[in-house]
């Protein structure tokens, strides 16, 4: 109850798992990803978190999920538009989890997701993070900026708005029209 779990159960039976913020990350991007389909994304999220392969892979997806999500805060967007991208958003969020943590997250050999999930809870709401998603929430919901959240969003352009993923092919075709 009050370690941090190194194993999943499914069907009576533990699984170890790889636990540090980022394999989760990493595996994050890559269901991001538009060009793998959704088994090719199944495949590699078994391949990425578990040491050892759970014969049942629906169930070893969900266990990740559960995982992932412990107190099932909502992480579902009601929205199409994104609101985080854990590649693109990862040096705006590491400084408040930094210093919530009192150390520096990457430099350490492993940091375990519900630790680092825990701080990214705790990120506080005058950090500049904290500010791009709340203009964004704006944004994608049609609410009014106020005025000086309409100023800093003009002079933050990139860092407020995520690009968007496209697929290999529309790469190269947006590559030979540049």
């Amino acid at each position: 109850m009050f370690s941090l779990p190194d194993c999943v159960r499914i069907s009576d039976a533990s699984y170890p798992i790889r636990t540090d913020f980022r394999v989760i990350l990493e595996i994050f991007v890559m269901l991001d990803d538009p060009n793998l389909t959704d088994a090719d994304k199944a495949e590699a999220l078994l391949r990425m978190f578990y040491i050892e392969r759970p014969p049942d892979a629906e169930a070893a997806i969900k266990a990740f999920t559960d995982f992932v999500n412990p107190r099932r805060f909502s992480m579902r967007e009601k929205h199409s538009s994104r609101l985080v991208d854990w590649q693109e958003d990862f040096d705006l969020m590491v400084a408040p989890i930094n210093r919530i943590l009192g150390t520096e997250c990457r430099a350490l050999p492993e940091l375990h997701w519900h630790t680092f999930l825990a701080a990214y809870l705790e990120i506080p709401p005058d950090s500049v993070f904290a500010r791009v998603l709340r203009i964004r929430e704006k944004l994608r919901t049609g609410k009014k900026l106020e005025k000086y959240e309409r100023a800093w969003y003009r002079r933050n352009l990139d860092m407020v708005n995520l690009k968007p993923k496209y697929f290999t092919t529309e790469e190269e075709i947006l590559a030979e029209w540049t």
